[in-house]
């Protein structure tokens, strides 16, 4: 963000100035923080912050956001956000803009309860218009519960509650994406799935959806000569055949990490002819680490980690990107059941550094459609963003984050 403020009126720009330097104090403290605490810190320093913030934009945050309700590191994200776009505002410049900002408008002046009341009566309405719907709607957080879980006859609302939440609080957030999406396609994809987080919208989804394969739009990543391929989340194989059917043998090397043994021997019967294909049976993180495989009952590839055994009791090994590949890479896809985020973490050098095209799942958690962009932006600005929809109609999923400089 530029920080010389030169948008705004002298006393505003000075108290622009004033807040940056307290986030930047603010933050320092927060990162330091040996505890790995994202609890407010004591005293009374978010809280002068933030009545600062209100002064110099003229909303009421918490009637807008809900701001006491967030993290230390959500709040310090989110009041980066309101500074930047109080300083430079978004101007619409077409009807697509127009749709967007007035959803925006709708989350910020309504309650988290409210948008809850509202998406729990469109769910109920929806079972009214096709019970199959509804159905097919309440199985699925009962098979993958990632985002919550749905039991209505136990009045178990818990994946709609985080919904509302995450739309009330992250309108900032959502602004600061849609900005910085590269075309309209994106936006329009960020638009599609906000409005069926808000009211189960199923028409949009339909419109926006990709037609290409996953992760390999050929306007955005056009070939893959000398690629060093990096598949975490390899499953059977399937995306690295996707990636060499669509562009070919050019490629210099692909990894396959894949935490199950079960899958890495299926990628080795259906790939092992590829030249340069390396399985490491493991998984990918922030730092090196052992859990255990937690297996779905439902879906192989929906396979994660965990700190305990219970499930199957297989021990994974997890390492961090940078370490096991030093020198470098050229395109990191990732589809990981949520550990997207700390694998990204562990990435951190390499893609300061190599700027490798991105390919980054970011549907299996409401926040990941932002923090996960906003992660990657802080490790290098200069990318440019798109986000690319390969789901149904029904449950916003397959959704992903392309990256390049």
């Amino acid at each position: 963000m530029q920080t010389d403020f030169s948008g705004l009126n002298p006393q505003k720009r000075e108290l622009a100035k004033e807040i940056y330097s307290s986030l930047k104090a603010y933050e320092e403290k927060y990162i330091s923080r040996a505890n790995n605490s994202d609890e407010p810190l004591a005293g009374s320093e978010r809280e002068k912050i933030t009545k600062q913030l209100e002064d110099l934009s003229g909303n009421s945050l918490e009637q807008q956001i809900e701001i006491s309700a967030l993290s230390d590191g959500e709040w310090l994200c989110t009041s980066y956000r309101i500074l930047s776009e109080t300083a430079e505002p978004f101007a619409a410049k077409n009807q697509f803009d127009n749709e967007f900002l007035m959803l925006i408008n709708i989350f910020r002046s309504t309650s988290s309860e409210s948008l809850f009341d509202a998406l729990k009566q469109a769910m109920f309405d929806m079972k009214k218009r096709s019970e199959r719907d509804y159905t097919v709607f309440v199985e699925y957080f009962s098979k993958f519960p990632l985002w919550g879980t749905l039991d209505p006859n136990s009045q178990d609302f818990d994946t709609l509650k985080r919904r509302a939440a995450v739309l009330k609080h992250h309108s900032y957030d959502f602004v600061w994406l849609f900005r910085r999406l590269s075309d309209y396609l994106s936006k329009r994809t960020l638009f599609a799935i906000l409005m069926n987080w808000a009211v189960i919208d199923m028409a949009m989804l339909t419109k926006v959806k990709s037609i290409f394969p996953d992760y390999f739009e050929p306007d955005i990543f056009p070939d893959n000569k000398d690629d060093i391929f990096v598949d975490v989340g390899a499953y059977t194989g399937d995306s690295i055949y996707k990636y060499v059917s669509n562009y070919g043998h050019g490629y210099k090397k692909i990894y396959a990490y894949e935490i199950s043994s079960k899958s890495c021997e299926q990628i080795q019967k259906n790939l092992g002819t590829l030249h340069d294909l390396e399985i490491r049976c493991k998984g990918a993180g922030s730092a090196a680490g052992e859990f255990f495989l937690s297996e779905s009952a439902f879906d192989p590839s929906a396979n994660m980690i965990s700190e305990s055994g219970e499930n199957s009791g297989q021990r994974v090994e997890v390492a961090a990107l940078d370490d096991e590949l030093p020198d470098g890479f050229t395109f990191l896809k990732m589809d990981i059941e949520g550990a997207e985020y700390e694998a990204l973490k562990g990435s951190e050098r390499n893609i300061r550094s190599s700027h490798p095209k991105l390919a980054i799942c970011t549907y299996h958690g409401y926040d990941d459609i932002w923090r996960i962009p906003a992660l990657i932006d802080r490790y290098n600005p200069d990318y440019k963003f798109y986000l690319r929809y390969n789901g149904g109609n029904l449950i916003p999923t397959e959704f992903v984050l392309l990256a390049r400089d």
